[in-house]
């Protein structure tokens, strides 16, 4: 079994009882110290979350509830630390000192100053954005009693181009690139393609589970490919193929089996239904959030990646820590060791793409990490939080990253980061 997170912290270490508070109802109030600034605490499964200041005191409101939640706590150069908490109370606090890592990422580097650009304005507020051909494509909501969505439409300098008014009766959840790249709003059960007439208009409304089931496993298409990837076992086995546009051949590529990660969950969710047979006393977590506890912190798979530059594929294998590159003909064009630490916990092996340069980057910590896909080496670009990204996007050597920013406990105004990764 992997190591347990610090969820069990000698108790020279953490000190965690409840307080009482006045005029606290419905929220559960959890502060304490960690004993160094700058580190972020998130609610697991959520996007409420803080950072301690300067002297390492942090304050975080969460509903109450009688079931366990996680709080994670990162900080560049010390171990994650996960406890959890059951928040019944008013106030809870939380005081231990941050480990160090065993490894020490180089120091990240910052080449410009980050941006922010508002567009929540008095009648519209943005919960989403994309960005396709140079403009940007941003989701917002009205704000009066009426209601209604737009989307707005700028330039990369965020000046206005054009806007889509949509009818009533669309009510989008979010705005998705798909793998033909095309714009596409995505409601409760329609889907919409944003197209270019004389003006934006939206076009070609599609129901939302067969566009879904169609498109769920494509990765990307070539001129002469179509690329897929089909999870099994809630994705701790993915099988890579494409299909042939010409001959319509199916040929299987990569298969990534971490099945045993998958054995290992159901035997100690196994165990944990015995435990709670013989301990008459056991007052923690129910199955089904033990099972979830489990896959985030201990055996979340190592799933690798199928990606795609100009006419080469890297195969990003991350269960035997390397990468490949082939061209279409599947000759192996180079390989190498994936030499970027792989045993930070909470890292999720995700891979992100420039999609205008090609490089590819991933989080370890809390640092953004350019990979160079010749040595399998990382560089260190800038801090970034994943935990507290709507989105991440990154484009032209530029990282675009939705946010909230917290003005009270029942506002928050979403807005849009930009850092200069070149």
């Amino acid at each position: 079994m992997k190591k347990l997170l610090l969820i069990l912290v000698p108790l020279a270490l953490l000190v965690l009882f409840p307080t009482t508070a006045s005029a606290q109802n419905t929220f559960s109030v959890i502060t304490g110290n960690v004993a160094i600034p700058n580190v972020n605490i998130q609610v697991l499964n959520t996007q409420r979350g803080t950072s301690s200041d300067k002297n390492g005191d942090f304050i975080l409101k969460t509903l109450k509830t009688d079931r366990s939640i996680g709080l994670l706590f990162s900080c560049v150069g010390y171990q994650d630390t996960l406890i959890s908490v059951v928040p019944q109370q008013d106030t809870i606090v939380i005081r231990f000192k941050m480990m160090e890592t065993s490894y020490m990422l180089d120091p990240a580097t910052v080449t410009a100053e980050k941006v922010t650009y508002y567009y929540s304005k008095p009648n519209f507020v943005m919960f989403d954005f994309e960005i396709l051909d140079d403009k940007f494509f941003i989701l917002q909501k009205k704000t009066s009693r009426n209601g209604g969505y737009r989307v707005l439409i700028t330039d990369m300098l965020f000046e206005p181009v054009d806007t889509i008014f949509l009818p009533k009766h669309i009510v989008p959840q979010k705005i998705i690139l798909d793998c033909f790249n095309n714009c596409q709003i995505v409601t409760q059960d329609s889907v919409y393609q944003i197209a270019k007439y004389d003006n934006y208009e939206i076009a070609f409304p599609s129901d939302k589970n067969r566009y879904m089931s169609l498109m769920k496993n494509i990765l990307f298409v070539t001129s002469k490919y179509m690329y897929f990837n089909e999870l099994r076992l809630d994705g701790y086995i993915s099988t890579f193929y494409r299909y042939n546009l010409d001959t319509k051949e199916k040929e299987n590529l990569f298969i990534c089996d971490d099945s045993h990660s998958f054995r290992e969950i159901k035997r100690d969710v196994k165990f944990h239904q015995y435990y709670k047979t013989v301990d008459p006393n056991y007052r923690g977590p129910n199955d089904e959030e033990w099972e979830n506890f489990i896959r985030h912190a201990w055996y979340h798979t190592k799933d690798c990646r199928l990606m795609q530059v100009a006419d080469t594929l890297y195969y990003f294998d991350h269960l035997n820590k390397k990468i490949e590159a082939y061209d279409e003909s599947m000759n192996k064009l180079h390989n190498c060791i994936i030499t970027y630490p792989d045993s930070k916990d909470y890292w999720r092996y995700t891979i992100y793409q420039d999609r205008a340069f090609g490089t590819f980057y991933t989080i370890l910590g809390t640092t953004l990490h350019e990979i160079n896909i010749q040595t399998g080496k990382t560089t260190p670009k800038t801090h970034v939080n994943n935990f507290f990204s709507q989105k991440i996007i990154i484009y032209k050597g530029i990282l675009y990253s939705l946010k909230k920013k917290t003005e009270s406990f029942t506002s928050e105004i979403p807005f849009i980061e930009k850092t200069n990764l070149k």
